[in-house]
């Protein structure tokens, strides 16, 4: 059954997402999220064949479509290629979903320039690369729907992540000014603060029950919750340049 926000995004077409990350443990939620709603997914992995072959069977089963995209979105040539032969595929890009992280914990005098810059490279100019590589598309379509995976340590900060949570306020600033720019295009660009799920990249720092007194609630969204958050944001019309802050958390 199709849901009735997705005809919000184009009529007269079988929808599409890309999912950036979608081998990771918030993008695979994301990708079958999709896939319970018959989309065509490409699910993008940079090392995690695995994974990435995991979900693509269980979209598969769900009754969407799903095809696997592999490349080192540092390198703007992969990232363009990898679009291409999307694009070739499909011949549309309805939804494109960022979420690719990686993320060390290390206070700034600890921090060396290696991290810093592989922090930024892959949460930041990963996301500028991808963005660069599908704006003809976009722009050529004149629809379309952008979020992006984001962080509450972009806006507040985190002791001993200084690294990551400066790439994250970065990539909000990346968000807020192509949702400007892609206006016009009728192009809409958000993001999600996910909160936090136990993962490889929370790893020691997720939060214990007792410990969590920025939350109203004591329990955490699943990860399902988020994707069917990010499914609804992505076909929300006349929503663009806004973060969505999921959780109850307040600060």
């Amino acid at each position: 059954m199709t849901h009735p926000l997705t005809h919000s995004i184009h009529a007269s077409h079988q929808q599409t997402v890309f999912v950036a990350g979608g081998s990771g443990v918030i993008g695979q939620a994301i990708c079958l999220c999709f896939g319970q709603h018959q989309w065509q997914i490409g699910i993008h992995y940079h090392s995690n064949l695995g994974s990435a072959e995991h979900i693509s069977q269980a979209v598969q089963t769900t009754g969407g479509t799903a095809t696997l995209y592999q490349a080192n979105l540092q390198d703007h040539e992969h990232t363009h290629v990898m679009v291409q032969h999307f694009v070739e595929q499909h011949k549309h890009l309805d939804v494109l979903i960022w979420s690719v992280g990686i993320a060390e914990s290390h206070v700034l005098a600890r921090t060396s320039t290696e991290s810093w810059t592989t922090h930024i490279t892959t949460n930041l100019t990963g996301c500028f690369q991808l963005l660069k590589a599908t704006a003809p598309i976009f722009e050529r379509q004149q629809h379309g729907s952008v979020v992006l995976m984001g962080s509450l340590s972009g806006d507040v900060g985190t002791t001993g992540q200084t690294a990551y949570a400066t790439s994250k306020a970065g990539l909000m600033g990346l968000m807020k000014s192509v949702a400007r720019e892609w206006a016009p295009w009728n192009i809409r660009v958000n993001a999600v603060f996910p909160g936090w799920h136990a993962s490889p990249l929370t790893g020691t720092a997720y939060p214990q029950p007792g410990n969590r007194e920025h939350h109203l609630f004591q329990d955490f969204l699943t990860t399902d919750d988020v994707a069917k958050a990010v499914y609804t944001l992505a076909c929300m019309e006349n929503m663009s340049g806004q973060i969505w802050n999921l959780g109850s958390r307040v600060w």
